[in-house]
């Protein structure tokens, strides 16, 4: 796939932070951000992920340095932009890349659960937005990409506290997008469809959940990192200056489709 942001270094020197960027599509993004000039926070809830993702781009010429933070607490959000900043003396781009899901029937979930699946996708975002803003707002100008995800506009099966807390990413970052368009600030999300990669084995590790999968898929294969990194940097891009409040989902026409009943009939024969 050919990145035009990447071909031109289009983010030379911009301070990029990205949360969960310690494997799977966080980890995309910030290899992205790095090979397109940008000096990249690499955050993680787990030092080792972090350290080794900077180590990695760091290795291969590019400026990337870790952030371990658990962004479910509002005390470590603070402390992540405090040394981000400290270390790039400026934000211009952040990325809230950090999420988790676990299937459950609806019946079975528990408070537990339900804090920890909202605590990483949408307390955690909503914080680390509050603190981009911060460091933003004074610079009039920044860029904040949400990772949402297709299971915010369709229900799936065992996820409901993970649909409402994605829901909420949509509706967060229009808000969020009109209380700081005046400071020269645009905020969108991505939502991702099925990703190959760590992040969905728990599900595409059975072949026949994928097989079911693929056959109600337009494109017919799931995305891949860089699907997600190619909407994620655009958004990031100064070509995407007037873009604002909006979810661009990266599902391969997944949303868009629905299936006739013989189409569903050999996905679940």
């Amino acid at each position: 796939m050919s990145f035009p942001w990447i071909e031109t270094k289009a983010f030379r020197d911009r301070a990029v932070l990205v949360t969960g960027a310690g494997r799977g599509i966080g980890e995309g993004l910030a290899e992205r951000f790095a090979q397109a000039g940008a000096r990249v926070a690499v955050n993680d809830v787990l030092p080792e992920r972090a350290e080794a993702v900077a180590a990695r781009l760091r290795q291969a010429g590019l400026d990337a340095a870790a952030f371990p933070a658990d962004i479910t607490r509002v005390e470590e959000v603070a402390r992540l932009f405090a040394r981000s900043a400290a270390a790039f003396g400026r934000l211009d781009v952040f990325v809230s890349s950090a999420g988790f899901s676990e299937r459950r029937p609806l019946l079975e979930v528990d408070e537990a659960h339900w804090d920890r699946m909202l605590g990483v996708n949408l307390k955690g975002p909503f914080f680390c937005l509050q603190a981009a803003a911060r460091a933003m707002i004074p610079e009039r100008r920044g860029r904040v990409v949400f990772l949402s995800s297709i299971g915010a506009h369709a229900a799936q099966m065992h996820l409901a506290p993970y649909c409402a807390a994605k829901a909420g990413i949509g509706l967060l970052a229009r808000a969020a997008a009109v209380e700081l368009a005046p400071h020269g600030i645009t905020v969108n999300a991505v939502g991702p469809g099925a990703v190959e990669g760590a992040w969905n084995r728990q599900f595409f590790d059975d072949p026949e959940y994928r097989r079911r999968w693929l056959a109600t898929a337009p494109l017919g294969r799931m995305a891949t990192n860089d699907d997600v990194a190619a909407a994620v940097l655009f958004l990031a891009s100064d070509e995407a200056g007037y873009i604002t409040g909006q979810v661009l989902y990266v599902d391969g026409g997944k949303l868009a489709y629905v299936p006739s009943p013989d189409v569903l009939s050999k996905a679940f024969e």
